[in-house]
């Protein structure tokens, strides 16, 4: 199915973002909210459309930042989105209560670039990614980060979060410049600096398909997807997809299967 959120020709539709064909951003982020069968989505002008895909109906569309929408995460278990934007901010809302601004948190200097939610679901605390170069850990009941994790990288573009052993989170962020650095959360220290990555605007994603045992997902210098242990940081395999520059990942526990959408089309690989 299709939507045409923007009413705006020739979309080329992504897993991440939606351009036409002279790259001009429209829509920048997407989430599915699957148990009210909804999906919500950011433009550039700061709003966030709320559609059902049963009978694709328009929910809402509400103004919920002054600039640009980087990134969107949805709550594990409660009714709660975020929302990141080039305004520096980072909102959390309640979709039940008429999707009511419920806080905002300000702290970072420069444009928010990603969000995420800790995946274990006993944890309501959420990481942040900025171009000031910094990840940030924040409960979503204080305003005040919980700390910063200074990364000495120009610009972060992506941050995953991994749990190994049960209870063990890492981090990993990417960069603008093309490295990622994965963090020790218990002890709050960075434990690898990953070279050799896309040139620009490195894309990262984690794949916990496996018990236990997550996937480090990455793109090298030559948009060929690879495939790192999570425990030993080795390459386990390397895919040239022939799609161009990578944009981003999304994996479907259902079917096991990674998404990965390029400047050039997207595909669908079964892990095993």
């Amino acid at each position: 199915m299709t939507f045409d959120i923007l009413n705006k020709p020739s979309l080329v539709v992504s897993a991440v973002r939606f351009i036409t064909s002279m790259y001009k951003i429209l829509l920048c982020a997407v989430r599915f909210i699957a148990q009210k069968q909804w999906f919500v989505a950011g433009d550039y002008e700061g709003h966030i459309h709320v559609y059902t895909y049963a009978t694709k109906y328009k929910l809402r569309k509400f103004q919920a930042h002054a600039n640009m929408i980087n990134s969107l995460a949805v709550h594990p278990t409660d009714p709660f989105v975020l929302s990141s934007s080039n305004d520096n901010l980072i909102k959390l809302w309640n979709w039940e209560n008429g999707w009511e601004c419920i806080r905002t948190f300000q702290a970072h200097s420069k444009w928010v670039e990603s969000v995420k939610f800790n995946p274990l679901a006993t944890s309501n605390t959420f990481a942040s990614a900025s171009r000031d170069g910094t990840i940030k850990i924040w409960s979503i009941f204080s305003d005040t980060p919980i700390t910063t994790l200074e990364c000495g990288m120009a610009e972060l573009t992506s941050v995953h979060y991994f749990v190994v052993h049960g209870n063990q989170e890492f981090i990993v962020a990417g960069s603008a410049s093309g490295t990622a650095c994965i963090w020790d959360l218990g002890m709050e220290t960075c434990i690898r600096n990953v070279n050799g990555l896309q040139e620009k605007w490195c894309t990262v994603a984690v794949v916990n398909c496996l018990p236990r045992h997550p996937i480090l997902v990455t793109v090298l210098q030559d948009h060929t997807v690879s495939f790192c242990n999570s425990n030993t940081h080795r390459y386990k395999n390397i895919v040239d997809f022939s799609l161009g520059r990578i944009m981003d990942f999304a994996y479907t526990k259902v079917t096991r299967s990674l998404v990965v959408a390029g400047e050039r089309g997207i595909a669908l690989m079964e892990i095993s």
